[in-house]
């Protein structure tokens, strides 16, 4: 990653901070990092504006601070560390499996009431797309061990509003297991009932009902980090579509 320009015209909403870690709450369809088309206008581009220098010298090496990713179609709670001890004490626990995440989805189909764990080792693998290859995962008896837990909060005639929290960090892990179950994350673009990968499409792209809830981790100074990142507005905007409501 060459180092980011900060960009302060981009919006941004703090959920968290103290002198040695910030957590945003990322906008669907902004990219968590730069890359090759948006060289100037991700969150770690914000970040860098609002924390310059501080984020600026822990370097490459340690991702300019960015402590982990989110998908560009998921909103929710991003971290980032400050300072050099802050970024290696939280970062191992992401690479520890050990960080309390809780996401809210928005799947298609009436899920039956109460808690469930899915278990589907999943593998990943590339697909034609419209812009080349995309990056994609499947269920496959060969593929690394994923654990979703999943909640059901609210039902209706044709959606379920459930909480997950993922036990491992496979890409796209939520969405395959829900898509598995029958049940695909509402305007999901890539999978389909059954863990199915759609054909590129150049359709217009709907809202990822996929949202990072809740963050928790052990702070660098050893006091317990716990943040909450509310719901975007489009994630609410698909709730009233559908007929759900999430209550406090």
């Amino acid at each position: 990653m060459t180092q980011p320009k900060p960009n302060a015209r981009i919006q941004l909403e703090i959920v968290y901070e103290d002198a040695r870690i910030a957590i945003a709450n990322k906008s669907p369809g902004l990219v968590s990092e730069p890359g090759k088309s948006h060289r100037a206008d991700s969150l770690l581009n914000a970040m860098i504006a609002r924390y310059g220098g501080k984020m600026l010298q822990l370097g490459e090496r340690r991702d300019y601070g960015l402590l982990h990713r989110l998908d560009r179609q998921t909103s929710g709670c991003v971290a980032c560390a400050l300072d050099p001890e802050a970024y290696d004490a939280v970062r191992a626990q992401f690479e520890a499996r050990s960080v309390d995440k809780r996401y809210l989805a928005v799947v298609k189909g009436r899920m039956r009431a109460g808690a469930q764990t899915i278990e589907l080792n999943l593998e990943e693998t590339r697909v034609p797309s419209s812009e080349g290859t995309r990056l994609v995962s499947v269920v496959s008896k060969s593929g690394k061990p994923a654990r979703t837990d999943v909640e059901v909060l609210a039902t209706c005639t044709s959606h379920t509003l459930v909480a997950c929290e993922p036990h491992s960090g496979r890409l796209h892990q939520i969405r395959v297991h829900l898509a598995h179950l029958g049940f695909p994350v509402d305007g999901d673009p890539i999978y389909a009932t059954g863990a199915r990968v759609l054909p590129p499409s150049k359709a217009e792209e709907r809202t990822l009902a996929l949202h990072a809830w809740k963050l928790g981790f052990n702070g660098p100074s050893g006091s317990r980090i716990d943040a909450i990142a509310p719901p975007s507005r489009k994630f609410n905007d698909v709730l009233y579509r559908v007929g759900l409501r999430l209550n406090a």
